[in-house]
């Protein structure tokens, strides 16, 4: 313990040195600033960064009284915009074709072609990262009246979906659990909120978002495909301000302010879910069918205070809470109950100057899921009550050094998790494992800013489950970046990644709902490896933008739930015996086109795509099968006009082998057989169709500002399933739509 306080002593003193910036080059001077003062550059890549300038001394001085030193007789202008620092020539030659940016809250330092921000906001894109700001996030049309991180990822190129209203996301070819969801680099093990309506992350509280699909970082981990990681904001106005909101089905409040070096930010959400129910089947009797007694507890609160000890070191400590619980009956007096709670808290220090920053994280964090089943089966009553948990503890240190005039990164850092599973407790019976995950990782970058990108990532995975056969595994994983400039317009991006992963997830219906069983590697369940390969070209001509690449994965040791078919099952109580390992690839073309130009948007993402199952004992001997989720081709479309929003998605349907039977399907005044398929490869995925509209505007009264979204979610009424349920009374199957044609609303107001 000493010797681990002696080392966070020396690290802290290691960032904390003077920060004085020597004579160099403009783009070391606006690095500087970025790291300094937290604020983003967009700046045309043909601007003289590279001129030399004679060093600044940040300490004790303003934004602005930077700026106009390191700008000053070098031909560039400069304009603060938020976040942003806008740079253009004094003295312009040809209109801009595209910027440049420098983004301290990105996991790398990326200032040539690819990233590109979009209409002065924080919209960056390339083949393998994609991330966006709150305003795009808001903007999408969903049953809450505004969107979600996980609403834009299933619109991005590389994802496919579950059924429609979901949380659940696909990416090249990978499980849904093969993803990582994090909040400020904390995994949030139970992401999904309101069945999967939204999330548990309020919106109020986001920054932005960030989609890795291909070449990660060394500290995030423990996943094959995808990391979808969301950042909280940091309080930038003085005073204090109050917001409340409401929806189709949340209601929030929230509170934030800041007081010199200290600031606070607090939000509530709770849901009338059941006072809805009643007055719609009051109004509508024959809209849900069987369902009845529907209750549900649905909430959420986030917390963080922060403060500033100078312009270059902060500390954070933060707290998010959730709880989603539902009960319902069917015919004949069966009972259902279902829920699953997430608690977290974390704490955050940060310091750092030009020359080396230093960042820790130690996070608690707790996720629990719960089923319940009273029923009478065949003239039986029967009970089932079936709880599983995960508490986590971890501690994240990094070091991040530039050298050579800033051209050239090395990171490195250590993760440490200590980790309690309880999967599948059945009634009063519990199994727990402890396990522990050791992780180091190093990282080298060398950046050329306009020419060339060039990224190294090693990683070393130590696992230990004492109640394994084998406990000890050893890991090795790797990724490699490479973006090259070809001119002003056009820029080429390779990544080579291999993966590991060690917490699993037992997936049922591809719904994303926070009920499946997260079981640790152990016993027959071995850690779940990809190699993925990625290749494409990006660029930016005038207002239109676009990248298209394509991929091939490899995957090995993945998960098979053999009872997924039903969403409450006595056979979880021994997951081990209903769980079978095998292999997978993927491979497809993704493309992505975005038109920008005064007050237009538009966006298109199409993926074709290939996605198999191959090597699992019992499924078809051994041979190769479609994934459940195999949708050859998807596409996604957008289109917004000032206020206005449009978006069109069509999604390809996949057939799986099985033995067929019937269940009913129901819609509002409409019953009618379909078919099921009751197998082990037992799911039908139906092709999606859906067309969303919407409108958002804001206006101001006073000192109170309105933010209004009005929309229609699935305007023609096409029949996209969300959820297969087993009738006990009539030994049947029934399918059930929750997002049939429905309108939309938030209303906002801030002050």
């Amino acid at each position: 313990m000493k010797r681990l306080t002696a080392v966070l002593i020396f690290l802290t003193l290691l960032s904390s040195f003077s920060f004085a910036q020597p004579a160099g080059t403009v783009i070391e001077g606006m690095k500087a600033i970025s790291e300094y003062y937290g604020v983003f550059f967009a700046y045309d890549s043909g601007l003289p960064v590279e001129q030399k300038f004679s060093g600044l001394d940040l300490k004790g001085k303003s934004l602005k009284s930077s700026l106009k030193e390191l700008f000053a007789e070098t031909g560039i202008d400069w304009k603060i915009n938020g976040k942003y620092v806008l740079l253009t020539a004094a003295k312009p030659k040809a209109p801009m074709e595209f910027y440049a940016t420098i983004d301290p809250q990105s996991t790398q330092m990326d200032t040539i072609s690819p990233s590109i921000i979009l209409g002065n906001r924080g919209i960056m894109q390339g083949v393998g990262k994609l991330s966006s700001d709150v305003p795009e996030i808001r903007s999408i049309v969903s049953p809450l009246g505004e969107g979600d991180p996980v609403k834009w990822v299933q619109g991005l190129p590389g994802v496919t979906t579950g059924v429609d209203g979901s949380s659940a996301f696909y990416v090249r070819g990978g499980n849904s659990s093969n993803n990582l969801f994090s909040l400020d680099g904390v995994p949030v093990y139970g992401y999904s909120h309101l069945l999967g309506l939204t999330t548990v992350i309020p919106q109020s509280v986001i920054s932005n978002a960030i989609m890795q699909k291909s070449g990660f970082n060394g500290n995030d981990n423990n996943f094959t495909s995808a990391h979808l990681g969301v950042f909280s904001r940091k309080v930038e106005e003085e005073g204090i301000n109050t917001s409340f909101a409401l929806n189709n089905f949340l209601m929030s409040f929230g509170n934030e302010g800041k007081i010199r070096r200290f600031s606070y930010l607090l939000s509530a959400r709770i849901s009338p879910l059941p006072l809805e129910f009643k007055a719609v089947r009051n109004i509508l009797p024959g809209v849900f069918g069987g369902l009845d007694n529907f209750r549900a507890t649905v909430g959420d609160l986030y917390g963080k205070i922060r403060f500033d000890f100078n312009g270059r070191s902060w500390m954070e400590a933060s707290g998010l809470g959730s709880i989603d619980d539902y009960s319902f009956t069917m015919n004949y007096a069966n009972k259902d109950k279902m829920g699953w709670r997430n608690a977290i808290g974390m704490v955050r220090y940060h310091s750092g100057n030009s020359v080396t920053t230093f960042d820790a994280t130690a996070s608690v964090n707790s996720f629990s899921n719960s089923q319940e089943q009273d029923k009478y089966y065949r003239m039986t009553k029967n009970y089932l009550s079936l709880q599983s948990s995960l508490l986590e503890y971890s501690l994240q240190l990094s070091l991040k050094h530039y050298l050579k005039d800033g051209k050239f990164c090395l990171k490195e850092g250590v993760n440490t998790r200590f980790a309690r599973f309880a999967p599948g407790q059945l009634n009063k019976e519990t199994k727990k494992s402890d396990v522990s995950l050791m992780t180091g990782w190093l990282q080298a970058e060398y950046n050329t800013s306009e020419k060339l990108y060039l990224k190294a990532m090693v990683r070393g995975n130590l696992y230990r489950n004492i109640d394994s056969e084998r406990p000890v595994s050893f890991q090795p994983e790797f990724s490699l970046s490479a973006k090259w400039a070809a001119n002003r317009n056009l820029s080429v991006e390779a990544t080579v990644d291999r993966m590991a992963q060690y917490y699993h997830t037992l997936e049922g219906l591809p719904t994303g709902w926070s009920l499946d069983l997260i079981v640790p590697t152990g016993g027959i369940v071995l850690p779940e490896l990809s190699w993925q390969g990625n290749v494409g070209l990006s660029g930016r001509f005038g207002s239109n933008n676009f990248t298209i690449g394509a991929f091939y994965k490899k995957m090995e040791n993945l998960i098979y739930y053999k009872y997924s078919q039903t969403l409450f099952n006595g056979a979880l109580a021994s997951w081990e015996d209903n769980v079978e390992t095998g292999n997978g690839r993927s491979y497809g073309i993704e493309t992505l086109y975005e038109f920008i130009a005064d007050d237009w948007n538009i966006r298109a993402s199409y993926t074709l795509s290939k996605t198999l199952r191959e090597d699992f004992p019992s499924i078809y001997n051994g041979g190769q099968f479609p994934a459940r989720f195999d949708r050859r081709h998807v596409l996604n479309a957008s289109v917004q006009w000032k206020g206005f929003n449009a978006t069109f998605i069509i999604q390809s349907g996949n057939w799986e082998n099985g033995e067929g039977e019937t269940y009913i399907s129901h819609r509002p005044g409409v019953d009618w057989e379909a078919q099921y398929f009751s197998g082990v490869n037992n799911y039908h995925m139906p092709t999606m169709l859906r067309l969303d509209l919407g409108y958002h505007f804001d206006f101001t009264t006073g000192r109170v500002k309105h933010l209004v979204n009005l929309g229609i979610c699935n305007v023609t009424n096409h029949f996209n399933p969300s959820l297969i349920i087993y009738d006990a009374g009539t030994e049947s199957w029934k399918e059930l739509s929750i997002i049939p044609i429905l309108p939309n609303f938030n209303y906002r107001i801030e002050f």
